[in-house]
């Protein structure tokens, strides 16, 4: 029984141990299989427990004016997140955000009850509110970094710039049609997840590869922020001054086809583009086509000199201001008898230029408004742009000539108008406007617009030579005498139209629009600008409500260029009288005392603009050749500005002290010295704007990472 027992035992031994190396042998086999035959797949399913690839953000291009000045930016920000997961009190939470981004608690808990996992709860807070709900450390939020985009001037020039959408896209303007070239290029990396599911640093080694973005590049436009600002103001003071509805101005350089400012309103602040009613986001320069009127009859006036149809004293029977003709009777203001056709356009004679357009074969005509650029669009650089309205003569009435001798049956906007304009002035190019006149990546310079791009030869320059004549009378003895400017040659057009009514059904007998087009000095312009006011109910001539709002823009621009700008002949004689060149020093930046004592050290004059103690604007620009005593124009800040330091290349320390002691509050981006600001140094802000530190630290910082 003994020995039973013993066998017994014996044998459970042996199953026992038996059973440990069949196990041993298994387990050694699983392992082997696990290292050599599934390793990879396993590898790959530990990469993607611990390792995500996330897109790196590239910086938006800055967009400029022509001097240079920022007008859109970028500055640091932090978007929310939030995984509801890992959120057990919502109605806490949605309290917390609220009181901190000061949005209602009902919005917050309202996305954080919609869906199961992450959620975005806000875009591009400022990094003072990140900072602030970091502090509450609120389970399943989630902080990351951005860029937000910046508007420093405001309202000025929104419709020009557009704006950018939460997700980084351009809506509308430059922002929208220059996109692809401000967005830049995104790059990747990988994150590695803590066990927690929380995102950790970002690792730079051969195996965690790391592709940088490209930022966009800097698009430079041909708008002056400072015209552009004496346009705006100057329209909204005439719409608000003659109650109208809206309104736009085209600002253009004759020769060249650079827009210097373009402007309609209402407006908006790009920076809350939400707060405004979406019309107000239209730039009505270029998407709005209107009836001309008789600013219309510069076209048919050029057309039939540049035929020969007519000569500036050629008279025309005006049928004491009243003439019927096709079941229609037209009317002047004024019973006219017999009129030149120079009084023709002086006094915008309805009845004479019908009476020359019946005269001119239709297809000249319809030919000659086509080559001024009517019926297509400009191909300027914004979204939106209207094509206008010109129909083919094959669709004309017999009654076609009349009506659009005096600017109907026909439709422009305003931006065709001051084209139109330009081609006179210049001596009969008509050119191609345009917005853009760089793109830039920092410092290097991608691609220049070529000076001017002609688009067609439209009449002859002695034919726009006397076009000018016949514009100066307008203003200097016709209805545009309220654009004149004392001591400068104005040409001139008025031009008022009736509004179609809002069924459709004829025109209006109340609402109408009223417009004005010139340019200056007439023997060489350098500006030409076109206004026009829609539905304005204090008044309704072109030459009672847009001429004076011309006059106030104009001279604006004068005093901010210098009357020596426009008056060529007094320049000659100055550079004449004193050959030995001299450089114009850089003044932008110094006060009243160090910028005089400069220019007297260089032998140059000074007219000063402005009551402000520190210089914000020069002209000529530094480093200009002038002759000894010449006269260098300076404009000086308000008190409530700030002109803006040179900090690139210090220590963030001494960065931040010298702009404190300029009075300018800073936003800083990286660490250790300063490689570049936003503005650039001696640009004018205001008290209440900042400026952005982009900072890198010189320690080379792979080795000090610990893998």
């Amino acid at each position: 029984m003994r020995q039973s027992e013993e066998n017994r035992l014996g044998w459970r031994v042996v199953a026992f141990h038996s059973a440990v190396l069949v196990a041993f042998i298994l387990l050694v086999a699983r392992l082997a299989y696990i290292q050599f035959l599934e390793k990879e797949s396993l590898e790959l399913i530990a990469d993607q427990q611990y390792k995500c690839e996330v897109k790196l953000s590239p910086q938006r291009g800055l967009i400029l004016d022509r001097h240079l000045r920022p007008l859109a930016m970028n500055i640091p920000a932090v978007s929310i997140m939030a995984n509801t997961r890992e959120i057990a009190d919502k109605v806490h939470t949605s309290r917390v955000l609220s009181q901190i981004l000061g949005q209602p608690a009902s919005h917050f808990l309202l996305r954080l009850q919609s869906q199961s996992g992450w959620v975005a709860l806000a875009w591009n807070v400022s990094p003072e509110m990140g900072a602030r709900l970091a502090k509450t450390g609120l389970p399943g939020i989630q902080l990351q970094d951005s860029w937000a985009r910046s508007y420093p001037k405001g309202r000025i020039g929104s419709q020009v710039l557009g704006f950018v959408s939460v997700e980084g896209k351009g809506l509308g303007g430059i922002e929208g049609s220059c996109d692809a070239l401000l967005r830049g290029k995104p790059g990747k990396a990988i994150m590695q997840k803590l066990a927690t599911g929380k995102t950790a640093q970002l690792f730079e080694r051969p195996e965690y590869p790391k592709i940088s973005p490209i930022d966009g590049s800097d698009v430079v436009l041909t708008i002056d922020c400072f015209y552009q600002s004496i346009v705006e103001r100057n329209l909204q003071q005439a719409i608000a001054e003659t109650e109208a509805d809206s309104g736009a101005v085209v600002v253009m350089d004759p020769f060249s086809g650079e827009i210097l400012a373009m402007a309609s309103a209402p407006n908006y602040d790009p920076n809350r583009p939400s707060d405004f009613h979406p019309s107000s986001h239209r730039m009505r320069a270029i998407s709005d086509q209107y009836e001309p009127g008789s600013t219309f009859k510069l076209v048919l006036v050029s057309a039939a000199l540049d035929i020969d149809l007519k000569r500036p004293e050629d008279e025309v029977f005006c049928e004491n201001g009243k003439f019927e003709i096709m079941n229609e009777t037209l009317h002047d203001t004024s019973p006219y008898g017999r009129l030149s056709l120079a009084d023709v356009l002086a006094k915008s004679s309805n009845i004479g230029a019908a009476k020359t357009a019946l005269e001119m074969d239709k297809a000249k005509f319809y030919r000659y408004a086509r080559d001024f650029g009517f019926g297509v669009r400009t191909g300027v650089e914004l979204p939106g742009e209207a094509d206008g309205v010109l129909k083919p003569v094959s669709q004309w009435s017999g009654y076609t000539p009349i009506a659009m001798a005096i600017g109907y049956e026909i439709a422009a906007t305003p931006l065709q108008m001051c084209t139109m304009l330009c081609t006179i002035a210049n001596g009969g190019l008509l050119l191609k406007p345009t917005l853009v006149r760089q793109v830039r990546q920092g410092e290097q310079v991608l691609s220049n617009r070529a000076p001017r791009e002609v688009v067609r030869y439209v009449i002859k320059k002695h034919t726009a030579m006397t076009m000018k004549d016949l514009m100066q009378r307008v203003v200097e003895v016709g209805t545009g005498r309220k654009a004149q400017i004392p001591g400068l040659q104005v040409c001139g057009k008025t031009g008022t139209s009736r509004m179609v009514r809002r069924d459709g059904n004829g025109y209006s007998r109340t609402n109408y629009v009223s417009s004005f087009g010139g340019f200056f000095p007439k023997e060489n312009p350098k500006i030409a600008i076109f206004v026009v006011i829609h539905n304005p109910r204090s008044g309704f001539y072109g030459g009672d409500v847009a001429a004076p709002c011309f006059r106030a823009i104009s001279e604006e621009l004068i005093y901010h260029e210098g009357s020596d700008y426009f008056d060529l002949k007094k320049q000659d004689v100055v550079v004449a009288e004193n050959p030995v060149p001299v450089p114009v020093p850089v003044l932008i930046g110094f006060n009243r005392d160090v910028a005089r004592n400069a220019a007297i050290k260089a032998g140059l004059k000074i007219k000063w603009m402005g009551s402000g103690d520190i210089v914000i604007e020069q002209k000529p620009d530094p480093n200009t050749l002038l002759g000894l005593e010449d006269e260098v124009v300076l404009w000086t800040a308000e008190a409530d500005s700030r002109i803006v330091p040179n900090v690139e290349g210090l220590p963030i320390r001494n960065a931040l002290n010298l702009l404190a002691a300029n009075g300018i509050r800073a936003v800083v981006d990286g660490t250790g010295k300063v490689v570049k600001q936003q503005p650039f140094a001696g640009h004018e802000i205001k008290s209440d704007e900042q400026v952005l530190l982009r900072c890198e630290s010189s320690i080379d910082l792979k080795k000090l990472i610990i893998l």
